[in-house]
């Protein structure tokens, strides 16, 4: 086996792509309701592959965690700068003060621990599942005053402490949020997710509907009625209690594409597309129903649109939907973050929010233009945008301010974080600036941060087993506390000073963790996705918050 370590050694590469492709696979596998996923299964893939003793460089490692940092800061640059406006204060305060927590207990344990600053960075990063501020507590560490041994050394203990944690980091906010959370609060969640449903006016369907149900049709109905003869089609869409679109006419033997000011005849036949509950509602209010594949035969289209409109932004969807830039449009799902949110008529809408929606082409088309962009439109990175907002993001966070033997700075990997924040937020307000697609954005936020945290685990390697024997249960243990008092602070915040309900809390505490696996629990106790509309501005901010962490507990305990 000695010819697989002498090949690794003298092609690190390959180790890198090796630890890579082991991380994801490690990651894949399920422990209960723990999924590690592929950075931190590539963290334990590079604790096993550096055993072989695998050089690691520096430069190639720094260029990827500057790659995910922007990556990330562009994810959440939108609903970050959202939450500094209308109900955002809220999730603001309370991410705020439970981060702080997060970190101040971090510290606390670290002393009382006498652990040294790579391993306090590695209790905080593990505990709090925030594989990004492992990576600023590594950056950090390179800019100490000490030899170049020493820096790896502890460089490598910041990966054995995100190890020994990360396990209950993950399945202690899991059991918090979804189960004793729901007790300390004096709740039933599906009793609660139910009754905020009826608050919020969701309507939730039988399991299994969906398989034999289609929710957006398009039926021909002939207009019967003399009295209706000579309104116009928008009399008629508004006329209708429930939102009913007529796209196509039939009069005689000519098809006609039907415009708002299209005036109606006795006799025609009208293709009604909607919601199928409201089509077959409204239909037969119009005259009997007809089988005319002519008419029914116009192109629809599925498609994505992502809002970068400040006309869309902070609109609910019931007044979009009144707008005639978007008539014959119809919403399937809405993601924030990556996050399903509940199709409500008074949901809020935010930049940077993904719409799945269904309609005709054109006006799809037409919706796309008012509201941002179709997400198909461009595969293109705006290459010119990515490389000189990290070099300039990088270079902001050099200088520093020397008090006696500190030296405080933002550091590299902040710089480039908020010039990623910054340049998601202007994409989102100028689509033509800054374009990332999907697919090149999870690029760098996965496999970028995948293979860096991968790295680091190969240059730990060597000095795991020393460092779990010193550390092991103590570590642990501390991390255990670390995960559960800011959650615990975090919604008892929310719930009795910012007034949150019990599920929103305990969605805004998970948000503030970035702790997606906890949120996914309570969604599947309460048998309801309602908790989403607490998360999702929390994370945005605790990325960023808990990223910073990272270097400034380095900072705090050097």
């Amino acid at each position: 086996m000695d010819w697989i370590g002498n090949l690794l050694r003298h092609h690190p590469e390959l180790a890198v792509f090796l630890v890579l492709g082991l991380g994801y696979w490690i990651g894949s596998f399920r422990l209960g309701p723990i999924t590690l996923g592929p950075v931190t299964g590539a963290l334990f893939a590079g604790l096993l592959v550096g055993q072989l003793g695998i050089p690691v460089s520096d430069t190639a490692r720094s260029l990827l965690f500057l790659l995910f940092l922007f990556g990330n800061g562009y994810a959440v640059g939108p609903q970050f700068f959202q939450s500094l406006r209308g109900d955002g204060p809220k999730a603001l305060a309370l991410t705020v003060i439970q981060c702080s927590v997060a970190l101040g207990v971090t510290v606390l344990l670290s002393k009382l621990l006498r652990l040294d600053p790579g391993m306090a960075a590695g209790l905080l990063t593990g505990s709090l599942t925030q594989s990004s501020a492992l990576g600023a507590a590594v950056e950090a560490i390179k800019e100490l005053p000490l030899t170049e041994a020493e820096r790896q050394l502890m460089s490598a203990r910041v990966a054995i402490g995100d190890a020994l944690t990360y396990m209950f980091g993950t399945l202690g906010a899991i059991l918090f949020i979804s189960q004793a959370g729901p007790r300390l609060l004096g709740i039933d969640p599906r009793q609660e997710a139910q009754r905020l449903e009826a608050e919020l006016g969701v309507k939730t369907k039988p399991p299994g509907l969906m398989s034999a149900y289609t929710i957006f049709i398009a039926r021909a109905f002939r207009l019967d009625r003399p009295e209706l003869a000579g309104h116009t089609v928008s009399d008629l869409e508004k006329q209708a209690p429930k939102r009913v679109v007529i796209n196509r006419i039939r009069r005689g033997d000519s098809i006609i594409d039907a415009a708002p000011d299209t005036a109606l005849a006795q006799g025609d036949v009208l293709t009604l597309t909607g919601r199928r509950a409201w089509v077959m509602e409204i239909g037969p209010t119009l005259g009997h129903e007809t089988d005319d594949p002519a008419v029914l035969d116009f192109p629809v289209i599925q498609a994505r649109l992502v809002v970068t409109s400040a006309w869309a932004e902070g609109k609910t969807l019931q007044e979009l939907s009144a707008s005639p830039e978007t008539r014959g449009v119809f919403v399937r799902r809405i993601t924030r973050l990556g996050e399903t949110i509940p199709v409500l008529p008074e949901t809020r809408i935010n930049r940077g929010d993904q719409f799945e929606v269904i309609g005709g082409e054109p006006e799809v088309k037409r919706a796309g233009q008012t509201l941002g962009r179709v997400e198909s439109e461009t595969l293109t990175t705006d290459m010119s945008a990515v490389g000189l907002a990290i070099a300039l993001g990088a270079l902001a966070g050099l200088p520093q301010l020397i008090v006696g033997p500190l030296h405080i700075g933002l550091g590299t990997s902040v710089g480039a974080l908020l010039a990623g924040v910054i340049v998601g937020w202007l994409h989102s307000r100028h689509p033509g600036f800054g374009q990332v697609p999907p697919a090149a954005l999870d690029l760098m936020r996965v496999a970028g941060l995948a293979a860096f945290v991968g790295m680091v685990g190969m240059q730990a390697g060597p000095h795991f087993v020393e460092a779990l024997l010193e550390y092991g249960v103590a570590v642990v243990l501390g991390g255990a506390v670390c995960t559960l008092v800011p959650l615990l602070v975090g919604t008892l915040v929310g719930r009795y000073v910012l007034g949150l309900s019990p599920l929103l809390a305990l969605g805004a505490a998970a948000g503030a963790q970035t702790s997606t696996p906890a949120l996914a629990a309570l969604q599947d106790r309460c048998g309801s996705p309602v908790a989403v509309l607490g998360y999702t501005v929390p994370y945005a901010i605790g990325q960023i918050l808990l990223t910073v962490w990272g270097s400034v507990i380095v900072g705090i305990l050097t």
